[in-house]
């Protein structure tokens, strides 16, 4: 999709932002900035074998004073 002027302003216009005209040039700027550096991000391809760097669990952390975390 082609990003110009108008379509940051339809982008703000539909989140209740409004820019005025002499700032959407930056925010172009911006948001194609933010775009390439999307399109770097989903190029990098790692191995199957690489572990998440987050890992889940259902378990919640316990915050009180000199617990092991574990559950009763």
């Amino acid at each position: 999709m082609a990003v110009d002027r108008n379509v940051i302003q339809a982008f703000a216009e539909a989140n209740g932002i409004n820019i005025p005209e002499e700032r959407l040039d930056l925010v172009l700027r911006q948001y194609q900035s933010f775009l390439r550096t999307l399109q770097t991000i989903d190029s990098v391809a790692p191995a199957r074998e690489t572990d998440p760097a987050i890992t889940f669990t259902t378990t919640l952390p316990s915050f009180s004073a000199g617990s092991t975390g574990g559950s009763k």
